[in-house]
């Protein structure tokens, strides 16, 4: 597998992965488009990563060296083909981006669940992340704030 950064012509794959997400698409997008979504994150400097296997897009991520809520690594999407779901490549993807932040000297990469999505819970424990704690947003939503050591990702 391997990744490469996002560019236009790669919006029509992310449209048809946020069609075939709907929790996802509820959650994060709302009303937005994706290329308004993708705009409205620009400001943080993230990486937006199209990854592929057998020569097709298999995955979008999103992931920040900085967020400015605590100074550290975010990963703030992850949306797999259905294709290649259940297939391990979400672990895979998550293990390479951690890799490569261990590399530049990050020491762990954090991600924040909504509290009532219990698969995304389960995809990101399953791929090395552990609670850390919850949060509650200005709305008063429930969040799981996870950990992935990146000590655990070599």
């Amino acid at each position: 597998m391997n990744s490469r950064p996002f560019s236009p012509s790669d919006l029509a794959f992310f449209e048809k992965v946020i069609e075939v997400s709907p929790e996802w698409a509820e959650e994060e997008l709302k009303e937005e488009s994706a290329e308004a979504y993708m705009r409205s994150y620009a400001m943080y400097n993230g990486e937006w990563l199209i990854w592929e296997k057998g020569g097709r897009p298999a995955a979008v991520s999103f992931h920040l060296d900085w967020a400015p809520s605590n100074d550290k690594p975010w990963l703030g999407t992850l949306l797999i083909h259905p294709d290649f779901r259940q297939k391990g490549l979400a672990k895979e993807v998550i293990k390479t981006i951690g890799k490569r932040l261990n590399e530049k000297g990050h020491k762990a990469l954090f991600a924040a669940v909504p509290y009532e999505r219990d698969g995304w819970l389960n995809m990101l424990t399953r791929s090395g992340f552990e609670q850390l704690k919850t949060e509650k947003d200005d709305k008063g939503k429930r969040y799981l704030i996870m950990v992935l050591p990146l000590a655990s990702v070599k």
